[in-house]
């Protein structure tokens, strides 16, 4: 038990650790753009697996797992729809395919611990709905989305 919230505590301390990157985030560049989609990434998916060591889950494979899930949602959902569908759209539907996965993953045999206790539909939609909107903020707090060209004038 005392593993697991050293555990915990050390997955509170990640984006302490991503501010403290030596990597300078200029804001202009795709590596900027790829650290922090990376942590944001990394934080939705330690908030999930946070949200599950109560059920008794493996917490590392799980967490590997959901990090390679997240990223397989982002490259190949989100990204292509970015620009052809509503944000309005978009972010419910990541958030719904990121619920359904949570409950596929957590279903999974060898991701269980001796006393598993079940992960039901709510848990796992309440929990994408909490990841992705910390990955969101976090995102836009360590980004403030150097992608968009911002134009200023003088006028």
């Amino acid at each position: 038990m005392t593993s697991k919230r050293l555990l915990c505590a050390a997955f509170c301390i990640i984006p302490l650790l991503a501010r403290a990157n030596p990597v300078q985030i200029d804001g202009e560049s795709l590596l900027a753009f790829g650290i922090v989609a990376f942590w944001a990434l990394v934080i939705e998916s330690a908030i999930v697996t946070l949200g599950l060591v109560s059920r008794d889950v493996l917490i590392i494979p799980l967490f590997v797992t959901l990090v390679l899930a997240n990223l397989c949602v982002f490259l190949f959902g989100f990204l292509p729809l970015c620009g052809k569908t509503s944000l309005w759209i978009l972010e419910p539907a990541v958030v719904v395919i990121d619920g359904i996965l949570i409950k596929i993953v957590a279903s999974a045999p060898f991701f269980q611990g001796v006393s598993f206790l079940g992960v039901g539909w709510r848990r796992s939609f309440t929990l994408s709905l909490i990841g992705n909107a910390a990955s969101y903020f976090i995102g836009a707090i360590a980004q403030r989305a150097p992608w968009i060209i911002h134009t200023y004038s003088n006028e």
